[in-house]
Parts: C-alpha cells; sequence; structure tokens
C-alpha cells in the first residue's frame, strides 16, 4: 500500500484501515462496482491530499518517465492531477482485482501468448514468471483459480500489506492460496517450489523492489534515465528452480486486461566466477523490459516511494 514517511519501501506504514477495505468490501458485494469505485475516488483523494510522500514519488516517477513517451502521451502526466490519476488507477486496479476474487471478472482479460504457457505446462515442468508491481498481476491469479489452476505460486513481502491481504482473504479464502512469503523464504522454501515447479506448477516474483532486509543483495541498473536498485534475489530463486524463466505482465488497456508473456531465458545457470556478472546482466535486461512496459502503461506502475533514492548505495 502507500507509504508515509521517506525510508526504504519496507518501512513505510500500511495505509488506510481494515474497516475501511472491509466497508469497500461490503459496498461492492451488495451495490456493485460502481458504488464501490464511487467510495473509492474520495478515498483516493484524501491518500493524494495527505500522502506527500507517496505523492511526491509519483510526481517523480512521471517526471522521468515522460521523457521516454511519445509527446500526445507526454501532455496528460504533467502536474498534480497526473499524480492523482496515477493513485486512482491504484484503487480502479486493486477494486478489478476484488471483483476477481468473488468470481465476477470486471472486464475481458486477452491473452495472446496463453499457447506458449499451455505447452510450458503440457510438457509437465513449470516454469518462473518474473514480474513487477506494475498493471493488475494478481488478476491472472484470481483468474487461475476461477478456472481450477491451484498451481500458481507467488513470492510476496505479505507482511507489508496485511490489512489489504486480510481483506481480500474476507472476500476469497483462496487468496492465501500459494502465498509465500519473502520473510520466511529459506532452503526449505526453496526446495518446496522447486519441487512444484518440476510438479508443473508455476512460480511468480517480481523484481521491483529491494528486500527488506540490510544485507539484501542488489544491482544498480539504468532505468527511466537514472540509475536504480534492483534485488538479485529473483534471479538467484530463478536459477535454483532450473527452468524456463519468463516475463510476465497484465496491462489494463481501455475497457480490457492484457497479459504479456515473453521468455525471458530457457534456464538461468550460474557459473561461480562470473555469477555477479551474470546476476548484473539479468537485471538489466529486466529493468529494460520493465520501462518498456511502464511506457506502455504510464499509470499503472505503482511503487509509490522514492525509487531512485538509494541507487548509489549496493552490497
Amino acid at each position: 500500500m502507500i507509504g508515509t514517511q521517506t525510508s526504504h519501501w519496507s518501512r513505510l506504514s500500511e495505509r488506510g484501515s481494515l474497516l475501511g477495505l472491509r466497508i469497500v468490501c461490503f459496498c461492492f458485494r451488495w451495490f456493485g462496482y460502481r458504488l464501490a469505485y464511487a467510495l473509492l475516488v474520495p478515498a483516493t483523494l484524501y491518500f493524494f491530499l495527505t500522502g506527500r510522500v507517496a505523492r511526491s514519488a509519483s510526481q517523480d516517477y512521471l517526471r522521468r518517465l515522460r521523457p521516454h513517451l511519445a509527446e500526445p502521451m507526454q501532455a496528460g502526466l504533467e502536474g498534480r492531477l497526473a499524480s492523482f490519476h496515477h493513485m486512482l488507477m491504484f484503487s480502479r486496479l486493486a477494486l478489478d482485482r476484488l471483483s476477481a476474487w468473488t468470481g465476477r471478472l470486471p472486464r475481458p482479460v486477452d491473452f495472446p501468448d496463453l499457447v506458449l504457457l499451455e505447452k510450458q505446462l503440457l510438457s509437465g515442468r513449470g516454469a518462473v514468471l518474473i514480474s513487477a508491481h506494475l498493471g493488475n498481476l494478481d488478476m491472472t491469479r484470481a483468474l487461475a483459480n476461477l478456472r481450477g489452476f491451484r498451481g500458481v505460486n507467488a513470492v510476496v513481502f505479505t507482511e507489508h500489506a496485511q490489512r489489504y491481504t486480510d481483506a481480500m482473504a474476507a472476500a476469497n479464502p483462496d487468496f492465501r492460496l500459494n502465498l509465500v512469503a519473502v520473510s520466511s523464504m529459506g532452503a526449505d522454501t526453496a526446495v518446496m517450489l522447486k519441487e512444484r515447479v518440476e510438479q508443473g506448477e508455476l512460480v511468480v516474483i517480481v523484481a521491483d523492489r529491494t528486500p527488506p532486509a540490510q544485507n539484501g543483495r542488489v544491482v544498480v541498473a539504468p532505468f527511466l534515465g537514472a540509475p536504480a536498485q534492483f534485488p538479485l534475489g529473483p534471479f538467484v530463486l530463478a536459477g535454483l528452480m532450473e527452468c524456463p524463466v519468463y516475463l510476465f505482465f497484465c496491462l489494463r488497456e481501455d475497457q480490457r486486461y492484457r497479459i504479456y508473456l515473453e521468455p525471458f531465458a530457457e534456464q538461468i545457470v550460474l557459473k561461480r566466477v562470473e555469477r555477479q556478472q551474470q546476476l548484473e546482466q539479468l537485471a538489466v535486461r529486466y529493468a529494460q523490459r520493465l520501462e518498456y512496459y511502464c511506457c506502455k502503461a504510464p499509470l499503472q506502475w505503482f511503487n509509490f516511494f522514492d525509487f531512485w533514492h538509494h541507487a548509489g548505495k549496493t552490497t
């Protein structure tokens, strides 16, 4: 959720009460999408007006993004109003996610490369899907759940969005299914995930937030014209899985969602001598593709903190 103080993203407080989230869920369940969205507009305005850090981070991101866009798109991303629309998009996609988890897809979902993923799963071996806080990734997990496919294991920082997780679980207990908390990630968890991949399941992890631990491994890569920190952990985990790796994003485009899937590596094999260099190259490639997809959906990258602040510090 959106933070309230300047610090590492993991130390930013989760804004909004569980009661407020439950009220929105209640209105959605009994009165429908439109009324729930009507409630979200003033709530988002409140967070916009009172969330100085989040507002500043949004404006900084949009300022960095504008030069990478065509001129017609640049005009709509200037000033405070653009940041409000950025936060409102976050609220809108969260409501779409809630709708999907209650069994009602809010809008059609296009997945032109579904055959590629089906072919992978039919091979009997799963894959690692690397994504970001871009678009509506959990929409795809809800869609898989609706279709009866429970083999999507999401590696997440659940302790930093506990209220949201509780509210979504109240709407559908399956929301907690196969959520793997990064804070408890150890050798046993890695072995468990590898076994699931070998059984034909998917492991989904985002790679656009550095680890909460101070000693977390990071790499600096160019992103939107400036150096930024990216975590090495997702690429190390993907290497441990010994399976194909894809980039995976679900973006809202007009009145539909579109799922993008592209091969990233047939298998990540990290050599002892070249390990650091390989990981850095993977992170740079990821940052380049993330920039590309941010340009496709400028208001759908949701990291409301100073993403570039610690770029000069690596561990």
